[in-house]
């Protein structure tokens, strides 16, 4: 009995897998994307390293054993522009001044190519796909749930806050909001479906009402200024426009019960102490809010469900439906014109404000107040790089040695706060155009399916949503460095994609067995079919698949464990500083192109008081970045303490030069002026009080 059930078991999945083999490969990756979403977007290298060399032994097994991929050209384009981007980041190496980001940086985009290539390459039908994006949107809701009852812990509901901004589990603000909204539309789309069960359309709409309170929190300026936006590119992208907007209005209707509530946790903030009773009363709103959204979509699904509707019905609702929004809309427009401005005028003024700079505004709602803000010196210096080196660019992830040598602002950015514009910057023309042409390949592979009017229909207007949101608000904010983020955006593309050919493979199959009607009946024994058969099933086809994936393991492989070693170090410094040393060491072998094993070597026995072994450690990390502010500084002040006043003054006063506005070069190029000697471990001090003040403590 038991192994007839087992025999249907494996019946089943096998016959699933040939209808649909992208689901097994983009489950993977939906796995992994919830494992980013819990760990800080997956943005540290010890998370998404290991992830890479994860999914690239996926993939090859993939290819070893599913039926022969059978993408469309555009979307196999897209895959191959992404994995050339990643090389040509790779190749960056040679010229960039930061060897060692470069590499990091390469890595990471074949990360992202190898995520688009396992939902691309094996076509998926609706249902499954739906699976999948349901999946990611509801785990990530659940995430959002844990984080958001973990700030009701009196002594570490102030660690989820930054600047009085919900910002965990990402610890960026901004970064967070997108994590929200990236699980926010599978739930809402996917909660106004037919052929998605009743209780299950509940639970999709009360995740995202859940998913919008969250986002609402973060306060995120980027995500209000791009909301307009989105919204008008899911009425024109998602399939069945009526139910598009009514799943978004039960939302939004959520999300107005609890509006207020959640604004008031941002004014009622305080740094001295965690966010108390208002977020608590919060909270209890939103899950209150949350709960009823899903109640109400549980009876709407089960009245979609058992209430027939014709055809032409259901057409005239949602025209009417649309028709309705597009009048409120316009309605909003002429009375804001009429009571308060022009929107035009009201723009060029926030736009005026935002090139004007400055910090973030102190006030009781940060979402619509001034849009001042450093972006736009960000994007100056940027493009100012990309003028440099047109071409080639300054080398991946190298941009913020170039805004502290030439920024107006305090501010230390390591990316210049675009998508695009890290590409022009970074990677110049060429790499900017591998990038953008694969985002341009994979939306005409998805443009086929957005045509369908059934659930693969909304699926892939779904993922495309998805993707247009994560480039709209990644062109405002740093998101490429978050693979949690960006995974998610190309996740949705690739299986809109993969819709769009299990359609084409389906029609394609339905005519062959047509012509094989007509004609006589094949053998008994006749072969497979050559599209059935594994892509790595010959040995040439299988070696040079292993070549390529032993060519990518021995790029993120050293990298990896010396960011391992690394983080051990760091974890043990203060505890035990001859066992962080050791690992330090053992990551400076790992990784010969890094400086920064060396570094915090130095810093260590600064901190210990050892000033010329943090001599020997700093020169050796200085052999290898030698345009590094920061270690000019703490060159210098070591050589003060040993009594070398003109060596001191030398290489401070090279330290104000790379970074003309930070705030502890003069200070220290001053007292060494007066002839003071300066203890290292004080400027060692200052530096970090710096450094937390800025960007909050670590």
């Amino acid at each position: 009995m038991a192994t007839a059930a087992l025999g249907t078991s494996r019946a089943r999945a096998a016959t699933l897998i040939e209808r649909s083999p992208g689901v097994v490969p983009s489950a993977f990756v939906c796995a992994v994307l919830l494992w980013f979403a819990g760990d800080e977007g997956g943005f540290r290298g010890t998370t998404w390293m290991p992830a890479t060399l994860l999914l690239l032994a996926v993939l090859f097994v993939c290819l070893a054993s599913l039926p022969r991929p059978r993408p469309s050209r555009a979307a196999l384009t897209a895959v191959l522009l992404l994995a050339g981007y990643g090389v040509w980041g790779l190749l960056s190496i040679v010229w960039a001044g930061q060897e060692e980001l470069a590499w990091d940086a390469g890595n990471r985009t074949l990360l992202y190519a190898l995520m688009l290539a396992l939902c691309t390459l094996w076509p998926i039908r609706g249902e499954g796909a739906a699976v999948i994006l349901g999946a990611l949107g509801i785990g990530i809701a659940a995430i959002a749930l844990v984080e958001m009852v973990k700030v009701t812990g009196e002594t570490t509901g102030i660690q989820y806050f930054h600047e009085a901004r919900f910002a965990e589990p990402v610890g960026y603000a901004n970064a967070n909001v997108a994590l929200w909204m990236l699980g926010l539309f599978p739930c809402a789309i996917l909660g106004g479906r037919r052929g998605v069960p009743a209780p299950l359309r509940g639970l999709l709409m009360g995740s995202a009402c859940l998913l919008a309170g969250a986002a609402l929190i973060g306060q995120s300026r980027g995500w209000l200024m791009v909301l307009p936006i989105v919204a008008v590119i899911a009425i024109v992208v998602v399939p069945g426009r009526g139910r598009t907007i009514a799943s978004f209005a039960l939302v939004g209707i959520g999300l107005l019960v609890a509006l207020q509530p959640l604004l008031d946790v941002y004014s009622a903030w305080r740094a001295s102490r965690p966010a108390g009773e208002t977020y608590d009363h919060a909270l209890r709103v939103l899950l209150l809010a949350s709960f009823g959204v899903g109640f109400m979509g549980t009876l709407a699904a089960f009245a979609d469900t058992y209430v027939p509707f014709s055809e032409r019905t259901r057409r005239l609702v949602s025209g009417g439906v649309v028709a309705a929004v597009a009048l409120v809309v316009a309605a909003g427009f002429v009375g804001y014109w009429a009571v308060e401005r022009s929107p035009i005028t009201e723009a060029s003024d926030k736009w005026n404000e935002f090139k004007e700079g400055g910090s973030d505004p102190v006030a009781s709602v940060r979402l619509g107040t001034s849009f001042a803000t450093y972006r736009y010196d960000y994007w100056r210096i940027a493009w100012r790089e990309f003028e440099k080196r047109p071409i080639l660019g300054a080398g991946g992830d190298n941009f913020g040695r170039a805004y502290t040598k030439q920024g107006e602002s305090t501010q230390t950015p390591r990316y210049p706060h675009s998508t695009v514009m890290a590409a022009l910057s970074e990677t110049g023309l060429i790499g900017a155009i591998l990038m953008l042409g694969a985002f341009v390949a994979g939306l005409v592979a998805a443009l086929p399916a957005l045509r369908r009017g059934d659930l693969g229909g909304a699926v892939a207007g779904t993922g495309v949503l998805m993707f247009l949101y994560w480039f709209l608000h990644g062109s405002l904010d740093w998101f490429w460095e978050f693979p949690g983020l960006v995974g998610p955006g190309l996740l949705g593309l690739g299986l809109a994609a993969a819709v769009a050919a299990s359609a084409r493979v389906r029609a394609a199959q339905e005519a062959s067995a047509d012509e094989a009607s007509a004609d006589e009946p094949a053998a008994e024994e006749a072969p497979a079919p050559e599209a059935s058969r594994p892509l790595l099933s010959g040995p040439l086809p299988f070696a040079v698949a292993g070549v390529c994936a032993v060519l990518i393991a021995g790029s993120v492989l050293p990298a990896w464990l010396s960011e391992r070693e690394l983080r051990r170090g760091t974890e043990l410094a203060a505890s035990s500083p001859e066992a962080a040393i050791e690992h330090f060491d053992r990551a400076a072998d790992l990784n010969p192109l890094s400086p920064l094993p060396d570094k915090a070597t130095g810093v260590v026995e600064i901190r210990s008081g050892n000033y010329p072994a943090a001599d020997r450690a700093l020169r050796a990390a200085f052999e290898r970045d030698t345009d590094d502010p920061g270690l000019h500084l703490l060159l210098g002040v070591v050589a003060s303490s040993a009594g070398n006043r003109r060596e001191a003054t030398r290489l401070v006063s090279e330290a104000r030069r790379l970074a003309p506005q930070d705030e502890i070069a003069p200070r220290v190029l001053r007292a060494l002026r007066k002839g003071r000697e300066l203890d290292p471990r004080n400027v060692d001090r200052l530096i970090q009080a710096n450094v937390d003040r800025r960007i909050g403590p670590k």
